[in-house]
């Protein structure tokens, strides 16, 4: 084949492996508590910024206090 550009043959394919525990953590996390915490915040101010300030604010909070029980990784 002339046209063939002699690099491609070259590239190199990078695996990441991602734990069943990481993926299962940040859905629960990330995804249901944030929806959890605007819900809330939703249902007791009715401000918006509220409610995305406690979308993100959280998460992070869940994430601190399951760390303490877990113990040191």
């Amino acid at each position: 084949m002339i046209g063939r550009i002699p690099s491609a043959k070259n590239k190199r394919y990078v695996i990441v492996v991602v734990q069943a525990w990481q993926w299962k953590e940040f859905f629960a996390f990330e995804l249901l508590g944030g929806l959890a915490f605007y819900l809330a915040g939703k249902v007791m101010s009715q401000a918006e910024w509220f409610c995305i300030a406690a979308n993100v604010a959280g998460p992070q909070m869940l994430k601190y206090t399951n760390s303490v029980f877990r113990g040191p990784s």
